[in-house]
């Protein structure tokens, strides 16, 4: 019930945002979308990082934020998607609802938080051309691994790169990046999924998406990226309360992507 109450919000926020006369976009064919969640300090300066670097639509949504992130979005000229309170992952599925209403060919997450560099974005975008790929990740680990692998999330990401990457058959170096593009095949059906449950917006979407990928032959490749320490703020992504539920999620991930039917 809670979880039909969330989409319900989240399918409402689509609705509403789809229902403007005119958009500020530019006639791209890729669309970059940004989830945010109390993001006031970095924000402005990630939408400017990506105007300097490509000439790509932007979509922040904003996630229920309760600081000064929507005051801060509504004096930059840039598109807004508004969740009315924290929907966590629900996002993806906003974004993607967009991107298909409107036609992009390709969609490309980058978090707000300023720690992934947009100058990666053509790049992601000329690899996905170039490979004819489903799904380009951008890679932190691809010229070495570059975390502590005797740590727990450490020996996590690693594990998860190795189940992956048997499943794809073909070396995958970071199946935890969210810094990734789709192109509209893919976004789609991972659209359809999401809906049906089928997967879920749990602490192991990622690497759930990828399993997905492996079990419909999807093309996945990786490029390697630079990540930057978090200047502002702290993590979501690796809380206490996510690193205990991650074993768990991995195991039903495994099971639902296995068993996964289109």
């Amino acid at each position: 019930q809670q979880r039909d109450n969330r989409q319900e919000l989240q399918r409402q926020a689509v609705l509403q945002f789809l229902s403007k006369s005119s958009f500020r976009f530019h006639g791209s064919d890729v669309l970059v979308f940004i989830p945010v969640h109390n993001e006031e300090h970095a924000i402005a300066q990630v939408v400017r990082k990506i105007r300097n670097a490509c000439d790509f639509d932007i979509l922040v949504i904003d996630d229920g934020s309760t600081d000064s992130t929507p005051d801060i979005l509504s004096k930059l000229d840039v598109e807004v998607l508004r969740q009315p309170v924290c929907l966590g992952s629900l996002y993806t599925l906003s974004a993607f609802g967009v991107g298909s209403s409107l036609g992009y060919k390709y969609m490309v997450k980058l978090d707000g938080d300023d720690q992934q560099n947009p100058r990666d974005l053509p790049r992601l975008y000329e690899h996905a051309i170039s490979t004819k790929a489903d799904i380009v990740i951008g890679s932190r680990h691809l010229n070495g691994f570059t975390a502590n692998i005797f740590s727990i999330k450490g020996a996590g990401m690693w594990f998860c790169s190795k189940l992956v990457s048997l499943l794809l058959r073909k070396q995958i170096t970071d199946s935890t990046s969210g810094y990734r593009i789709w192109n509209s095949r893919t976004y789609k059906t991972m659209t359809q999924a999401l809906k049906s449950g089928r997967l879920k917006e749990e602490s192991t979407y990622e690497i759930e998406e990828l399993m997905i990928a492996a079990k419909m032959k999807l093309k996945v490749e990786e490029i390697s990226v630079v990540m930057r320490k978090r200047q502002f703020g702290e993590s979501k992504s690796y809380s206490i309360k996510k690193m205990a539920s991650f074993p768990p999620n991995l195991i039903r991930s495994t099971i639902r992507a296995l068993t996964y039917r289109s």
